[in-house]
């Protein structure tokens, strides 16, 4: 019987899920580009890089514009940021939502602002996010 019930608990121990993410709550210290920011949590410092999307570079046309709404998305919130990987430059690869549970990531993309990085994304969401950006900007005729 006590065998018994020592393999029932080491087979519902197994079948507990274990997360590979983190979830972070901060604010934004420093918006570096359209996509990187500095997170202050207590007194510590994370670098983060938004997942699945790519905003253009410093020396890139609209590379303010995208920085300037990074900042305005973020503007003094409580921000929550869940963690999925670190990059070999050890920023946190990262999901970011406002304290209206929004999804920055996608913010950007549907304001044009970024693209979907098909390169290490499949996201749908993301995908169809870009989808309506491109419409909306050939709507307007741009």
């Amino acid at each position: 019987m006590r065998l018994l019930l020592i393999y029932i608990l080491l087979m519902t121990i197994s079948a507990i899920p274990i997360s590979r993410t983190t979830v972070l709550k901060g604010k934004a210290v420093k918006i570096i580009d359209g996509d990187t920011f500095d997170l202050l949590v207590g007194t510590t410092l994370h670098r983060i890089r938004l997942a699945g999307i790519d905003a253009p570079e410093k020396k890139q046309d609209f590379s303010n514009a995208s920085k300037q709404l990074l900042a305005q998305l973020c503007n003094g919130q409580l921000l929550t940021v869940v963690v999925t990987d670190v990059d070999r430059n050890k920023r946190k690869i990262a999901e970011l939502y406002d304290a209206q549970k929004k999804w920055i990531n996608k913010e950007l993309v549907l304001q044009g602002m970024a693209w979907h990085f098909k390169q290490y994304s499949s996201n749908r969401e993301l995908a169809n996010a870009e989808l309506l950006a491109r419409k909306k900007e050939w709507d307007c005729g741009l």
